[in-house]
């Protein structure tokens, strides 16, 4: 008798791990939504005031220990925030575990932002960013994240998130207003 895709462990459905190391998620590197699959580098110029949430399921348990966002473009007063927002019974995007203050964007690189979060293997987290000020981010688009439910017809493009409008400040509790993101999202990542 054979259990149809009742999966005790999602590790079936996942490359297998190489190495000495059998961690996903090694000490010290980034690691995005679309992880361990491909990521098509490239950059996209965002809006201000948007607020995206992009999931991801924890491969593992682990401590995130910081978010991080490459910012290819400078603008003088602009700002970034990173968050992690947890899950409902739904897997819908939930309240955050962790938001970031607002970090300077006068200059290109890569914003950092320090914080202790503890991420349980099989559940699924929702990686956050918002910006003040036009700037470019490499991005997460639907060449590079699965996507999260059904499309609307037959030429409409995949649902790869959510996102708000006219955010000043990252959200504190669950987005209420939130439309689905079928185009590019800034790249959020997280260091373990």
């Amino acid at each position: 008798k054979i259990n149809k895709l009742a999966l005790a462990d999602n590790k079936v459905l996942l490359p297998q791990k190489i190495g000495t190391s059998q961690k996903w998620y090694q000490s010290g590197l980034r690691h995005g939504a679309e992880y361990p699959y491909p990521y098509n580098s490239s950059t996209s110029t965002f809006s201000g005031g948007v607020q995206y949430f992009i999931p991801f399921t924890a491969l593992e348990d682990a401590t995130i220990t910081g978010l991080e966002i490459q910012c290819t473009t400078a603008q003088a007063n602009a700002t970034v925030s990173l968050g992690i927002y947890a899950s409902d019974s739904n897997n819908d995007v939930a309240d955050p575990l962790f938001t970031s203050a607002p970090i300077s964007c006068n200059a290109t690189g890569a914003k950092n932002a320090s914080c202790n979060v503890q991420i349980k293997k099989g559940r699924v987290y929702w990686l956050s960013s918002l910006s003040i000020g036009t700037l470019n981010f490499h991005r997460n688009a639907t060449d590079s994240l699965f996507p999260i439910k059904g499309s609307a017809s037959a030429n409409s493009m995949a649902t790869i998130g959510y996102y708000t409008t006219g955010n000043t400040n990252m959200t504190q509790s669950a987005p209420t207003s939130k439309a689905d993101i079928t185009s590019p999202a800034p790249r959020v990542l997280f260091v373990t």
